[in-house]
């Protein structure tokens, strides 16, 4: 008698830790279940548009789908890389061939195909929109010119000369300046 008694406490403590826990991560406690469920589809729509969810999002579906919340940490894995790839390039025109062959190596089969595609797009977009991407020269032959240029310019510096321009507060500045795109 007595086993089954602390058996069934035990199972009610921790019915009650789970049960607090996901309250935790409840977006709004107060919410309908219409409410929750439009909740989590508009999160579900966010992940196939590629969009970036937020920490309460992830934490919702960590919580509540845990198929969901891998999907959304996949296509948040799969945006990192990409960002890092165009961090990367020299060029517009390389990043643009960088996300181009980003998409084509998706896999057809992958069931995340689309979500992946699109995850990949809207970095892409968002990217175009920093300084970095504004300061970079339209094409690879224009990024070598402007390498060459920098070099001939600063080959009469010694060492400490050259680092000390690369790092003043003014290049901060300049990077901050809004950059116009002609080529959209």
């Amino acid at each position: 008698m007595n086993t089954s008694v602390k058996e069934e406490s035990k199972t009610n403590v921790n019915q009650l830790i789970k049960q607090g826990i996901a309250r935790m991560y409840d977006p709004q406690p107060q919410m309908s279940d219409l409410e929750r469920e439009e909740y989590h589809n508009r999160i579900l729509a966010k992940i196939e548009s590629g969009k970036k969810l937020s920490p309460q999002e992830m934490a919702y579906l960590r919580a509540n789908d845990t198929i969901s919340y891998q999907k959304a940490r996949r296509m948040e894995q799969k945006r990192q890389w990409l960002e890092n790839q165009m961090k990367k390039c020299r060029s517009k025109q390389e990043v643009r061939e960088t996300v181009e062959d980003a998409i084509v190596d998706v896999s057809q089969k992958d069931p995340d195909r689309n979500a992946i595609i699109a995850t990949y797009q809207d970095a892409y977009q968002e990217f175009r929109k920093t300084s970095k991407y504004r300061r970079l020269p339209d094409t690879r032959k224009e990024a070598q010119e402007e390498k060459k240029y920098r070099k001939k310019s600063n080959s009469g510096l010694d060492g400490e000369e050259r680092e000390m321009l690369e790092t003043t507060p003014l290049v901060e500045i300049y990077d901050e300046l809004p950059k116009f795109d002609t080529t959209g």
